[in-house]
């Protein structure tokens, strides 16, 4: 089963959301611009990201 994450990284204007999956995870665990990483529900799996960013804001630095 492929499990998801919703991932902050530093951006050029910010931090930026992105929706990471196991399948397309190789050489992303490593990331130095990775902010924070949220597992995700097999529901919240199927939200945009928008609405995942509403559900799990970056976090106040």
């Amino acid at each position: 089963m492929t499990q998801w994450y919703f991932v902050w990284v530093e951006g050029p204007r910010g931090p930026a959301p992105q929706k990471w999956s196991t399948e397309g995870l190789w050489g992303q665990v490593n990331r130095q611009d990775v902010i924070v990483r949220f597992t995700l529900t097999e529901r919240e799996a199927a939200l945009s990201l928008d609405e995942l960013a509403r559900l799990h804001p970056v976090p106040e630095e």
